[in-house]
């Protein structure tokens, strides 16, 4: 049986009621194998072994009943102590509850034996203080608290994981946000340095590159929300920045993509991840018409791989601290899987975790 699933089931009241009175009934069971007149006449479960074991579970369910009001009582009295001293508190004014009980079952278990079946064996063990019946009914309802216990405290343990959880989610979620958010104005800004230029030296272009950016930045706003898209759906938009680049680079660049359509439909990437490796690729290294920058994006072992040839600049731009760390920081938050980075020969190549949809 899955926990799980039947979770709604092992949390109802009826669950919790039954589970009560079977603990009960066995209890009430157990101590009349140490109650000598049920014992010696072999009578364990005539009438009045029943009628013994029926008021031992509906007195049984209303001090299990006072126990968790007194526990919830004390929780609200106490409750800005420390957890040793209300722990302490708790346990000493529930073994009082228990004593108490014992001797109110007692009296009950006493004055039904008369009543009912004339009998004054329990009666006079109960006004004698016998040490058999009340320390044996004390020591059972002491089982039946502890038991109580053990259940509130596993719930409450049980609450405080899932609200702990629930905080760590949240926590994640808007760092994540923050991450994500950087992208926005560093993107869009870049990108207007070059429109400015294009405007005076040819209208036509410009316009077919402002249509470009504004498919790129819908892109962005549209994403905004979402941790992960598919492969194909970055590609797209990874089409729109690719003219951006052409534009602003002539043939200084270019591009090679070899992703099989399983992977491209299946797979799952954060947003825009592509985008800023190869831009990434773009600011560090050097290209020129003669001489162009390529840049490769391939699947292999469950990665994208974004590589190229290493061509330092002389003068490095100083970094926004947005391309391979911000990337890195979305995949520690989403996924167990990280990201490489690796400098083979003269290559610099970054695998990227490809995460499948389930």
């Amino acid at each position: 049986m899955n926990f799980q699933e039947n979770e709604p089931l092992f949390s109802s009241k009826l669950f919790l009621y039954l589970s009560r009175i079977l603990v009960l009934f066995t209890f009430s069971i157990i101590f009349k194998s140490f109650d000598h007149t049920f014992v010696n006449d072999l009578r364990v479960m005539d009438v009045r072994g029943w009628t013994f074991s029926v008021v031992y579970v509906i007195f049984g369910l209303i001090v299990w009943e006072g126990a968790v009001w007194l526990a919830r009582i004390l929780e609200k009295r106490i409750g800005g102590g420390s957890a040793s001293r209300r722990l302490t508190i708790l346990c000493c004014a529930l073994i009082l509850y228990g004593m108490l009980a014992a001797v109110g079952f007692g009296f009950l278990y006493a004055i039904t034996d008369i009543v009912l079946f004339h009998r004054y064996e329990a009666w006079q063990s109960f006004k004698r203080l016998s040490y058999d019946l009340n320390f044996g009914i004390f020591m059972f309802y002491l089982l039946i608290l502890t038991f109580n216990g053990i259940i509130y405290y596993y719930t409450a343990w049980k609450e405080y994981q899932v609200q702990a959880e629930r905080l760590k989610r949240e926590n994640i979620q808007a760092r994540y946000d923050a991450l994500r958010n950087q992208i926005d104005p560093h993107f869009f800004f870049n990108s207007l340095s070059v429109l400015t230029n294009l405007v005076y030296k040819s209208p036509d272009l410009s316009a077919d590159y402002i249509t470009q950016l504004a498919k790129t930045y819908r892109y962005i706003l549209d994403k905004k929300f979402e941790n992960l898209v598919t492969i194909q759906t970055e590609l797209d938009f990874l089409e729109s920045y690719l003219f951006l680049m052409r534009i602003r680079h002539q043939q200084s660049i270019q591009f090679g993509i070899d992703i099989e359509e399983k992977i491209r439909s299946k797979g799952m990437i954060p947003p825009v991840s592509l985008q800023l490796l190869i831009e990434n690729a773009i600011k560090h290294n050097r290209f020129s018409s003669a001489d162009p920058l390529v840049i490769t994006v391939k699947h292999e072992d469950g990665c994208l791989v974004v590589s190229n040839h290493i061509r330092r600049k002389a003068s490095t731009e100083i970094s926004s601290g947005i391309g391979l760390e911000n990337i890195q920081k979305r995949y520690a938050l989403i996924s167990e899987q990280g990201i490489e980075v690796l400098q083979v020969n003269d290559m610099f190549i970054v695998k990227i975790p490809i995460i499948t949809a389930t």
